[in-house]
């Protein structure tokens, strides 16, 4: 007998059914298109990200430099949810950022080529719909679901394990098959300042009495990534022994937990801040202990030193060992302890 979740369940996977047969209903079939673009007529490229994350927005950034090295003469816009536009603010890459408010008029803008940067593991309607409605000559992304609906050029999902950066660069490395772009051991998360910004934040900086030996810890997470408050003090604690500063960072919950602790001194709670100052603030840490977040991604676009602790998710897949000075703490279904993360964290900050 089916009890309410499962009718809830239900419901929303007939919904979902019924929404994808409408909106293929208002799309003529994709023609399949074969043979090699010829480089100098691509003019304009849409490149579609439907994932709202900080994280997922950083982790297109090399596809995006991939598409300047491959089109070094087209427009390149990004379609992507308003949270976090700014972080693409001052890319080179990248021409001007749609959100999703602007995808009706896509239509409209006689793209040559849309990238579908939907993550290859799950079909994603709304990206699938997005790179559709352009009406793009070639609609690439990877053939899983109901791609072949939306899309004329597909590309098989892989099956070895790769980091997020290298699948998402498949994608551009299909369309300039040939072409002499960056090795994927070279991609890197991008994050550009603007005119002012790091000034400005180094300002911000001194004047809450951090200096350039400070260490970040940012203690918010979702849900079972979270460790608890006292975990990142103890952490403090230690950093304060060896006559480090620390700046802690999380989001609303966390703030509120510490607001009502007091402090020692040298440990200092930094308030809520927009994007692109938080950025700019964090910029000037010494290095960054973190959990598999958003924030851990920017560290790594701002090029800081950073332990990164994976739990919960697939850190082959979304850490970055493989950059160094990065380190990374595997402690697959569990929380890791501060006897295995102090170490690793030593460590990096005495290299």
């Amino acid at each position: 007998m089916w009890n309410l979740k499962q009718s809830a369940k239900h419901l929303e996977e007939r919904s979902k059914a019924y929404l994808r047969s409408h909106l293929i209903s208002l799309l003529p079939n994709p023609h399949p298109v074969e043979g090699a673009l010829d480089v100098k007529s691509v003019s304009r490229i849409l490149a579609v990200r439907p994932d709202a994350r900080l994280g997922n927005i950083l982790l297109l950034t090399p596809a995006l430099r991939l598409i300047k090295e491959a089109f070094p003469f087209a427009k390149t816009e990004v379609l992507m949810p308003g949270a976090y536009a700014e972080a693409l603010k001052f890319n080179p890459c990248v021409s001007q950022v749609l959100t999703v408010r602007e995808w009706p008029l896509t239509r409209f803008y006689g793209y040559d080529i849309v990238f579908d940067f939907s993550s290859y593991h799950a079909f994603s309607l709304s990206g699938a719909f997005w790179s559709a409605w352009s009406e793009a000559r070639r609609r690439i992304g990877y053939r899983r679901g109901e791609a072949e609906k939306f899309l004329n050029d597909l590309v098989d999902c892989p099956v070895e394990k790769l980091h997020e950066t290298v699948n998402l660069a498949r994608l551009v490395r299909h369309a300039a098959a040939g072409a002499a772009l960056t090795s994927d051991e070279n991609l890197r998360l991008e994050w550009h300042f603007g005119p002012g910004e790091k000034e400005e934040g180094e300002k911000f900086w001194r004047e809450r009495g951090l200096d350039q030996e400070t260490v970040a810890l940012f203690i918010g997470a979702r849900d079972q990534k979270r460790l608890p408050v006292s975990w990142f003090l103890e952490m403090a604690s230690l950093l304060r022994a060896q006559g480090r500063k620390t700046a802690l960072l999380g989001g609303p919950a966390e703030r509120r937990i510490i607001q009502d602790l007091s402090l020692p001194e040298g440990v200092v709670l930094l308030p809520e801040m927009p994007l692109r100052k938080f950025a700019a603030a964090l910029s000037n840490a010494r290095a960054v202990l973190t959990a598999d977040t958003g924030p851990m991604h920017l560290c790594v676009a701002l090029n800081i030193p950073t332990v990164q602790m994976f739990s919960r998710s697939e850190p082959w897949r979304y850490g970055y060992s493989h950059w160094p000075p990065h380190q990374i703490i595997e402690t697959p279904g569990r929380l890791a302890t501060v006897e295995e993360v102090w170490p690793v964290l030593l460590r990096l900050l005495n290299r």
